[in-house]
Parts: C-alpha cells; structure tokens; sequence
C-alpha cells in the first residue's frame, strides 16, 4: 500500500484550473520528484496535500486512511512537512523561536534550554549550522533556507515535502541542501516529494518522478 495517494485532485481558482483530475502515488521511503513547469500546478497540488488549499473535488489517502487537511497544522500533526519556496518565517523572531512557533505545548514559554539543545543538534547533523538566537532577518537567504528546513525536521515528520528548495541559493548552498537530501534519504521510513522545475536540479536519489503538463 502506498504511503501517500491522491486521487482525481481538481482545484480551480476563479474558473481557472489549478490542477485537473490530478493522480499521485508515492511509496514509503522512496524520493519523488514532481516536475512540470511554471503554471503547472506543483504547487497548487502540494498546498492541498499540507492544508493550505482544500481541493474542489478528488480524495487523499495517508498511511492507508482517507485525510482532508483544513490546516497546514493538521498535516504536520500527522507527519508531514513543507519547505516552501517563499520563506514563512516571522522576519523579527529569532531563529529558535520561528521554530518552536505552532508546536502544540511548546509556545514561546515553553523549555527554550531543550529546544536549543534539539535543535543544534539536527543543525549539526544535516549540517545546517545557524545561530539559535539571530533575528531572522539578520539572516541571509541560504540561512533562511536552512531555518526553513530545520522547522520541518525538528518536527520529525515522516514525508517531507520541498518546494523547488535551490531556487535563489549560491552554489554553496545548493550543495548543503542536496547534502541534507542525501541525508535525509538515508533514514529508515523517511519519505520525500521533491517539486522542481529544472530537471537538471533533481538529486541522485530519486526513485519515480512524475511530470505534470502545463494548463
């Protein structure tokens, strides 16, 4: 049984279609790429699978059971993350903060000393290196790529999803983004959907890829 299916997803915007009876399959720990170009609705369909769009008609199943996200929190609680293409973090909080934010149980208040502790330690072992305490917008944008980054893995989720992840980044930290995939490919269970539309860009490791035509 697949980990994740998405079955005849349509989502039109202003009687505009978004993504027309739309069919996506993806195994347990494989590394799947979704390619098409821009306007093609990779985006559109990953919203819908996170919570931030809901679909005008079709169905998802996620770990053999029918889900239908109303919220990008309701996705994460049930193991799965985004790294989207334009950043979400809060610009004024520091970087530790924008990490700890929405985690149920774990406001602002809640045991900074432990969640400084978890969090240095997935930077130190994906190689993510950025200071807990920076203001995020001291930061630049391959550091705030990293913090984007790090918000879904210290969340542990089981499928992660990267929206075209090297887009503005120097050769440098292309590099450190494809080393985090490598990484997290490396893990037993870990799942991803890698969204790009420069097939040159996808990493090694991608098991299936799936192209969607542009509407």
């Amino acid at each position: 049984m697949p980990l994740l299916e998405m079955k005849h997803i349509t989502k039109s915007f202003a009687g505009v279609y978004a993504n027309e009876d739309v069919d996506l399959s993806v195994e347990q720990g494989e590394i799947h790429a979704l390619l098409g170009e821009n306007g093609a609705g990779k985006t559109t369909l990953m919203n819908i699978l996170f919570g931030i769009y809901q679909a005008d008609k079709g169905e998802i199943c996620f770990k053999g059971e029918h889900v239908e996200f109303k919220s990008p929190g309701e996705a994460i609680a049930r193991g799965i993350g985004m790294v989207h293409q334009h950043f979400s973090l809060v610009k004024k909080m520091t970087v530790l903060d924008n990490v700890m934010l929405g985690l149920k149980g774990q406001g602002i208040v809640a045991d900074r000393k432990s969640a400084r502790e978890k969090l240095t330690g997935l930077a130190a072992t994906y190689g993510l290196l950025v200071n807990p305490e920076a203001p995020v917008h001291t930061l630049s944008v391959g550091e705030q790529q990293r913090v984007e980054i790090l918000k879904a893995l210290y969340r542990d989720v089981s499928l992660l999803i990267l929206d075209e992840p090297l887009h503005g980044l120097d050769c440098c930290n292309k590099e450190r983004v494809r080393a985090v995939i490598s990484e997290f490919c490396r893990r037993p269970g870990k799942t991803m959907i890698y969204v790009t539309h420069y097939e040159r860009e996808l990493p090694d490791c991608i098991n299936r890829r799936m192209e969607l035509p542009r509407r």
